[in-house]
């Protein structure tokens, strides 16, 4: 865990809630975005993370705490698809290995290459269909054939000139492959109702600084010129679920997110009403926040998420 960088008092909604031992709420970081850089660790390709750089020195520039979102839920998804690989593609795949091996052997004479690898490639096709029946036979030359006739502009496929002449179509040996891993998006609600000025005030404060905080900034901290140039990235957000001064001990654990977009409706009696100091009398907030990392299989082992249901 980082060195922690602390704000100022934190802005609390609604302003009268008391946190004792048995108080759940969601606390928010407004953090600092550290981008992960080129660097890899030691002795392998696993490239740093935004989540690790932030965590290894946590710039906080503001708390805010909330009232347990409506309709509280995750949703955690890895990209698995369809992949189909015919026989005679894998065959091909295995005889393209020989055949580089093959070319490997006499790089320094081409004629002795091309002679190489025309030898090498009719003995991958004689040991793949040793023992096969005539009629199987047939139709691995069919679809060659037909593969060789696509050279020449036909727009026949292998695969329907074997049905037409056999009736069979090539085993594709389907198989539901793993392809990548998933970003999770966290959408919450709050309701706000103020029944004070001071409490106006907070609420305020509190939708200024998420507006504030997911915007861009034309102007890079530190910086004496340039601006315009580049942008900077915004501030981004970790978000927890705590009970007491202690992280909740059932809920998820969430990684530093990005706050992709909000909406204020500053109507939500059905029209609009406000106080006499112009307040709205009833808004709510919805913001729609993104991990900036996936969740991996080793982030359950982590002190992150040795409580409760893991991420």
């Amino acid at each position: 865990m980082g060195r922690k960088k602390r704000a100022g008092s934190a802005l609390r909604y609604p302003i009268t809630m008391r946190i004792d031992g048995k108080t759940d709420y969601l606390s928010i970081n407004v953090v600092e975005y550290k981008p992960p850089g080129l660097r890899t660790g030691s002795g392998n390709f696993v490239q740093s993370t935004s989540t690790g750089e932030i965590r290894r020195g946590r710039n906080i520039k503001q708390s805010i705490i909330l009232p347990m979102p409506v309709g509280l839920s995750d949703t955690n998804a890895v990209a698995w698809d369809e992949d189909s690989a015919n026989a005679l593609e894998l065959a091909g795949a295995e005889a393209f290995q020989d055949l580089v091996k093959a070319a490997k052997l006499d790089s320094g004479n081409f004629q002795a290459v091309v002679d190489r690898v025309t030898t090498q490639g009719k003995a991958s096709l004689e040991k793949f269909t040793a023992g096969l029946d005539q009629n199987t036979r047939e139709n691995i030359l069919r679809y060659f054939g037909a593969k060789a006739v696509g050279v020449f502009g036909s727009t026949i496929s292998p695969q329907s000139l074997v049905t037409r002449a056999s009736g069979q179509v090539l085993n594709p040996n389907m198989e539901l492959l793993f392809k990548g891993v998933a970003l999770r998006s966290f959408p919450f609600s709050f309701t706000f109702t103020p029944r004070s000025r001071d409490e106006s005030q907070v609420i305020k404060a509190i939708i200024r600084t998420f507006k504030t905080s997911m915007a861009a900034k034309t102007t890079v901290a530190g910086s004496t010129g340039g601006r315009g140039i580049f942008i900077q990235s915004p501030d981004v957000f970790e978000l927890e679920f705590r009970r007491g001064n202690k992280k909740h001990p059932f809920l998820f654990t969430m990684k530093p997110m990005a706050l992709k977009n909000m909406g204020v409706n500053y109507s939500d009696t059905g029209a609009y009403t406000t106080y006499e100091d112009s307040t709205p009398v009833k808004m709510t907030m919805s913001l729609s926040f993104t991990e900036l990392n996936p969740v991996y299989h080793e982030d359950y082992q982590d002190s992150e998420s040795s409580k409760g249901v893991g991420y």
